[in-house]
């Protein structure tokens, strides 16, 4: 950032920070923490996670791969977090169980020892052309890195085997990750990994470009998409069929659409903050917020935000909306992901100890 830029945040940072001082949301109540667990007539909720930011669904339809998120610099500390299974018939969790084997699907240089903490953020479960499961999982710790792990069927449900990362060097702060049949894969780096609190209110507020969307493969490494250029890139979202990669804006306000044969922008769903999006049933699904930063305030400390959240299902092809559900989310923390199963549409969240769902 050069020196005109960094005063520039200086003013504008003590500008907000009267606003704050005079703004009505000064006034504002923090939320009374949220101990039960108790589904409404607008969700139903199920207890025991922790953080559930990202869900991946298993080919049989019958269990989640579940993101038990640690945070992210600089809106929050960074912790370990988990990968857990959720057996959606019975609504029962477990540990997802992961074995070590060699690094075959990420790059050499990057190790895992079986002690090692992970702290998972976006993730993503698809079909190799060799017919394998590959989960990949953006992770934080030990180091900024994309976790490969083959996912296999067993007689308790699914297991996991390590069978590489990719590390960043710490040259990108990624948040989600979409992955081809050959192992490559799509990620969304969301801005620079020192980025100050002051910096990120000030993007906020201004909207400037913070990141873009890499690609790596084994041959070439990490390539950088500049057309993708926002703020805040977040969830992303790759189409085989058509080959095109849907990409949440978050402090943009915008879903973007992309061909990636010619890079070209196919559609434009304007909204409030996205988290993740889902191509599911021939549609995309793009969960979003309805809140602004001052009413993440009155979260404090609690477990669960309770703040508002939709999930949108939107064209396939230009992402016009079809059909949007909103929830004041009084039972639930904050939605980050929607995922339609059979009748029902499950949510994770970023900030809270449940999963939720409704039903069709």
């Amino acid at each position: 950032m050069n020196n005109m830029k960094k005063i520039l945040v200086f003013l504008v940072v003590i500008l907000l920070g009267g606003l704050f001082m005079v703004s009505p949301y000064n006034s504002l109540e923090p939320f009374e923490p949220l101990n039960s667990c108790e589904s409404n007539e607008e969700l139903n909720v199920i207890c025991g996670f922790s953080n559930p930011e990202d869900l991946a669904l298993t080919p049989d339809s019958k269990y989640f791969i579940l993101s038990e998120y640690g945070g992210q610099k600089p809106i929050q500390e960074v912790l370990p977090g988990n990968l857990a299974l959720f057996h959606i018939p019975s609504r029962t969790k477990q540990q997802l169980p992961i074995t070590y084997g060699e690094n075959t699907w990420g790059d050499s240089s990057c190790v895992r020892t079986e002690n090692e903490i992970i702290a998972p953020h976006g993730l993503d479960l698809a079909k190799r052309a060799d017919g394998k499961l590959q989960l990949a999982v953006v992770s934080h710790l030990p180091n900024e890195r994309v976790e490969m792990f083959e996912i296999i069927e067993n007689q308790d449900g699914w297991a996991a085997v390590w069978k590489g990362c990719v590390s960043t060097n710490e040259e990108y702060y990624l948040n989600d990750v979409s992955l081809r049949p050959d192992g490559s894969f799509y990620a969304s780096h969301m801005f620079d990994i020192d980025l100050s609190m002051n910096e990120w209110v000030f993007n906020y507020f201004f909207k400037f470009d913070t990141g873009f969307v890499i690609n790596w493969t084994p041959a070439k490494g990490f390539i950088e998409l500049p057309e993708t250029a926002g703020s805040y890139p977040n969830g992303i979202m790759l189409d085989l069929e058509n080959n095109n990669l849907a990409v949440n804006y978050n402090l943009g306000d915008k879903t973007h659409l992309y061909n990636l044969d010619t890079m070209k922008l196919l559609g434009v769903f304007e909204n409030n903050g996205p988290d993740n999006v889902v191509l599911r049933d021939g549609y995309i699904w793009v969960t979003w917020h309805n809140f602004g930063i001052q009413d993440f305030e009155r979260c404090e400390g609690n477990i669960n935000c309770t703040l508002p959240w939709s999930l949108s299902k939107l064209d396939r092809d230009t992402l016009k909306e079809i059909k949007t559900y909103s929830f004041q989310s009084t039972n639930m923390g904050v939605g980050t992901v929607g995922v339609k199963v059979k009748d029902e549409i499950w949510f994770g969240s970023f900030k809270s100890d449940r999963l939720a769902y409704i039903e069709l």
